[in-house]
């Protein structure tokens, strides 16, 4: 599950927070079951992989997304420029472009690019290749809305495809990228990776998103996460109110999602 914030749609200055599903589907018959069931959920917002485009097709998913009132939040995946994805640099940007392109087609808010771990390079080669995919896509995107995202940590479940660099992902995108490329926060179901870092709040607000990663085993957790991260986004826009809550301890969560987030 997704997590961002659209400002097209606000109320008294607030943003609306939107909460997007990842598609399931593989085919046109699968997607018309799945969206009736994300009408029944409330949900308007989806993440997208390319293969599904691809299978399903460009065009029948657009017009059958469009038709239901479904917005793309996000299309996955490509980059890796610095190598660790068995690709070379020339290969991860022809691959981004068409990426690029795809999004484009579909509407999408968003475009995640893995840009690939260090490897082998050194800081310096491996962040000038990072830096310059960016700017890549970025440039091929021309003046279109879209916007990129860059995961904090593995997204495949490898160690190679997650950005690495000597800090923090979201403070090194903010001093080396364009502000149309934000950070893709992964939140996890357990243990330390199940907290949000400190700076989740402005990195929303900029653009960013998060992504909790749901387990069946975690979904209340999850449900509690997101109700308390609506009551502080909603406190950070009201004087005399604190915007940083404590989201590790165990203390009842009163906020619902179901009333306050779409």
């Amino acid at each position: 599950m997704d997590v961002y914030l659209d400002r097209s749609q606000s109320a008294a200055g607030i943003p609306a927070i939107v909460l997007s599903r990842e598609l399931c589907s593989c085919d046109s018959e699968q997607l018309l079951q799945e969206i009736a069931q994300l009408h029944e959920a409330g949900i308007s917002s989806v993440s997208i992989r390319r293969q599904q485009v691809a299978r399903i097709g460009q065009e029948k998913l657009s017009y059958l997304l469009e038709d239901a009132g479904i917005t793309v939040s996000s299309l996955g995946y490509c980059g890796g420029f610095t190598g660790t994805l068995e690709r070379t640099f020339d290969e991860a940007m022809l691959d981004t472009a068409r990426a690029v392109d795809e999004a484009l087609q579909l509407k999408a808010r968003s475009l995640i690019i893995l840009p690939g771990a260090r490897g082998n390079h050194t800081w310096k080669h491996s962040l000038k290749s990072v830096r310059i995919g960016l700017q890549g896509a970025i440039s091929h995107a021309g003046a279109a809305q879209l916007q990129f995202l860059v995961p904090t940590e593995s997204l495949l479940g490898r160690s190679q495809d997650g950005l690495t660099v000597p800090g923090d992902v979201a403070e090194w995108l903010d001093q080396n990228t364009s502000s149309r490329v934000q950070s893709l926060i992964v939140v996890r179901g357990r243990g330390s990776r199940r907290q949000l870092p400190a700076n989740w709040q402005r990195s929303l607000l900029s653009g960013a998103s998060l992504r909790i990663c749901s387990r069946s085993e975690t979904y209340v957790w999850n449900r509690r996460l997101l109700g308390k991260m609506v009551s502080a986004l909603s406190a950070g826009q009201q004087p005399g109110r604190s915007a940083n809550p404590d989201f590790t301890n165990n203390q009842a969560w009163a906020a619902s999602t179901s009333e306050n987030a779409r």
